[in-house]
């Protein structure tokens, strides 16, 4: 082994009758500009009985060898680092993030939960984010319209951003963090039927989401501007933008109109009011028969009661409750939909905690539902 000094950019000279030489620094990596220590080993003389593409490969063994030994260097560097000791700080840019949502204008519907490890590990760093929203159906509209106005602007996905800001402000790599979006519930309960996780996996960032799926029908829609004729042929938008009071109002009198009426013998259907505020709107109608379940009929034993002059009717009852949310746009507003349907004994009125989900068995038949209810709704109010 030599000593010797390499300045900074260049080669260096071998010592004479070296062929080839490999050089590492005390840590075992490549330096320049640094005291070294040659590690080197004269080659032998070329051999006549040996071929020439043999004693060609023995040349650049050293240099192999200085190649394996890098990677191997890289390998381990790139491996995960226990992150105990930088819990504070991590909490600490915890801040600094929520400072970036607020000054980006996306604090005003996500807020930082909290940070902390994985669990039964110190390697992963987890920041739950939680949507400014105790209301599930808000929280869905609200970051459904979120994501698309971002991508709008933007030109690439919401939580892609998100995750790149944090794992910067974090100053981690990639694969040891990952970041969840949830809605809390008044009781400030995770919601299960919401969240958004997001992480990074051969380098590419990967988005699982479970968005209000609590055996219910979603559908949104929008309600923009109608172009008209005005003076002399020309055209101008008309300002469609009702408030949510406005919209609820129709959507309650269209409901009435359409569910109030009978359509079965000893069925009183009602319009209960459950929930109404700013930009929401929950209410159920119950006692109905024959309206997601089209097909259903009597029992033989009611049929049989009806030949004799008996009136009878044991037909499935059904439950509808309706959440909607009212959210304003530059050309309108866009009104989003989760529906639930339930059924019960037709012998009697059950209570609410007797009623059953459609789905799976009704699923088909909700769907179609949704569908034509939807479609009816938005004729409505356009």
């Amino acid at each position: 082994m030599m000593e010797g000094f390499l300045p900074t950019g260049q080669l260096g000279v071998f010592p004479q009758g070296v062929d080839n030489a490999c050089l590492f620094s005390k840590e075992g990596s490549f330096n320049t500009g640094k005291r070294f220590t040659f590690v080197w080993q004269k080659q032998p003389p070329i051999h006549p009985l040996i071929p020439t593409n043999t004693m060609k490969h023995r040349r650049l063994l050293p240099f192999a060898l200085c190649l394996l030994h890098l990677a191997f260097c890289c390998s381990l560097s790139a491996q995960t680092q226990d992150l105990a000791e930088d819990l504070p700080f991590f909490k600490t840019q915890a801040i600094e993030y929520q400072r970036w949502l607020d000054s980006t204008g996306l604090g005003l519907r996500l807020h930082v939960d909290e940070v902390k490890f994985k669990k039964n590990s110190t390697s992963e760093i987890e920041l739950h984010l939680k949507i400014n929203n105790n209301n599930i159906d808000s929280a869905v509209s609200q970051w459904s319209q979120l994501r698309r106005d971002f991508e709008k602007v933007e030109g690439r996905k919401l939580e892609e951003k998100l995750f790149r800001v944090f794992v910067h402000k974090m100053e981690i790599p990639p694969v040891q963090g990952n970041l969840q979006i949830y809605v809390r519930d008044h009781n400030n309960m995770y919601i299960p039927c919401f969240y958004v996780w997001i992480w990074e996996e051969n380098d590419r960032i990967q988005i699982e989401a479970k968005l209000n799926e609590c055996k219910a029908k979603a559908f949104d829609f929008e309600i923009k501007s109608t172009p008209i004729k005005g003076a002399k042929g020309r055209t101008a938008d008309v300002n469609r933008s009702m408030l949510a009071p406005t919209v609820f109002d129709i959507i309650l009198a269209y409901a009435r109109q359409r569910y109030e009426t009978s359509r079965c013998y000893d069925r009183y259907p009602r319009i209960e009011e459950v929930e109404r505020t700013e930009g929401t709107l929950q209410f159920c109608v119950t006692d109905l028969c024959r309206e997601v379940l089209t097909d259903e009929s009597e029992s033989v034993c009611c049929k049989t009661c009806q030949l004799l002059g008996i009136s009878c009717n044991d037909i499935k009852r059904e439950r509808l409750t309706f959440h909607f949310t009212y959210l304003p746009t530059a050309s309108g507003y866009r009104l989003n939909c989760r529906l639930e349907g339930k059924f019960g004994s037709g012998f009697y009125k059950p209570r609410k905690s007797g009623y059953m989900d459609m789905e799976p068995d009704f699923e088909d038949y909700l769907d179609t539902y949704v569908k034509n209810f939807k479609n009816a709704l938005q004729d409505r109010l356009r």
